[in-house]
């Protein structure tokens, strides 16, 4: 499995060897930095070493136990919500029952090994330069309709996730087509206006930043509040008929060395320091609290999640899935 980015963080007081903690993840390790500095305030004594990844190699380092040098993963972070069910599914996970694992709501745990730690929400953004002048769509049925109504306006000027390359993007993707209709026939208008099929929701927001793009859809909102608050002229829409919530979520593996440490650290992000650090410095949506906001629905964790997985369904979905976009660009 390849590694994206390497970074290691001492520890603050003398430790042992047995004092390290080896996380894999996809969230950006500028991200994760402020968190994993908070860890190592609260445990002085561990070395923390993060390697970023995407959410297949982050499954694939998991699944095989062991890395090229022999040492072992102690604490898998991941987006792609469904590989990690995989994981616990397949006996990957070890349990962790603590005072703050039981604050999670029934949707951010699953059989005590695997938990939600934060909460966010897929978006629609938009260039607001480009659309001065035009009302900003609250709905998939109003972005349906605007495109329908401004096709020579928006042509290649709208992105979303390829969810070939993504698993985040597939796994927003499969949930989109459980919930409405109205994603198949968007599909189509992104088809017919040759829409640009993106690995990620940074690359997306830099080309929405740039005015590259006018509009891209499913993004995470998290990512682009911090393009909006770093001053690029990005405006965000949480869709008025359903908001899907991503659960970024973690677990222990069963190879792991330092099963103990990766439980402190599960307890630290659920913590009221931790969920205040992230919804801070590390610019994500905490878990906690639900607040229960009807229009914004989690994906809950669970075996549901594993149905796309099949490899004969997966094959079917990416087919349906190119017949609307990549067959009528």
């Amino acid at each position: 499995f390849e590694i994206e980015a390497h970074q290691e963080f001492p520890a603050l007081e003398p430790g042992g060897t047995r004092d390290m903690l080896h996380i894999i993840g996809t969230t950006e390790a500028v991200v994760m930095q402020g968190l994993i500095d908070g860890y190592r305030r609260q445990q002085r004594g561990v070395t923390v070493i993060y390697d970023q990844a995407d959410s297949r190699n982050v499954y694939q380092a998991v699944d095989e136990g062991e890395r090229a040098d022999g040492a072992r993963y102690d604490l898998a972070i991941s987006s792609a919500m469904d590989l990690q069910i995989k994981l616990v599914n397949d006996g990957r996970a070890r349990e962790h029952r603590s005072v703050q694992t039981a604050r999670l709501p029934r949707w951010a745990n699953w059989r005590d090994r695997i938990f939600g730690f934060t909460r966010e929400p897929a978006v629609i953004a938009y260039n607001k330069k480009a659309f001065d002048g035009l009302e900003v769509p609250q709905s998939r049925f109003d972005l349906v309709n605007l495109l329908r109504r401004e096709p020579q306006r928006f042509k290649g000027r709208i992105a979303t996730y390829d969810p070939n390359v993504s698993g985040l993007g597939y796994l927003f993707a499969t949930q989109d087509s459980l919930q409405s209709d109205t994603y198949w026939r968007l599909m189509e208008i992104f088809g017919n206006l040759s829409a640009q099929l993106s690995c990620c929701s940074s690359e997306m927001l830099d080309r929405l930043a740039s005015g590259e793009i006018d509009l891209a859809y499913n993004v995470l909102g998290s990512y682009a509040e911090s393009w909006r608050d770093a001053g690029a002229p990005i405006g965000i829409v949480l869709p008025r008929d359903y908001t899907l919530l991503m659960v970024r979520t973690a677990l222990i593996p069963e190879s792991s060395d330092n099963p103990s440490a990766a439980a402190d650290f599960i307890d630290f992000l659920l913590s009221d320091e931790g969920q205040r650090l992230i919804a801070g410095e590390a610019v994500l949506s905490p878990a906690l609290p639900d607040d229960g906001e009807t229009t914004l629905l989690p994906i809950r964790l669970g075996p549901g999640l594993l149905v796309y997985l099949d490899a004969l369904k997966r094959r079917a979905f990416l087919s349906e899935w190119a017949s609307a976009v990549t067959e009528r660009r």
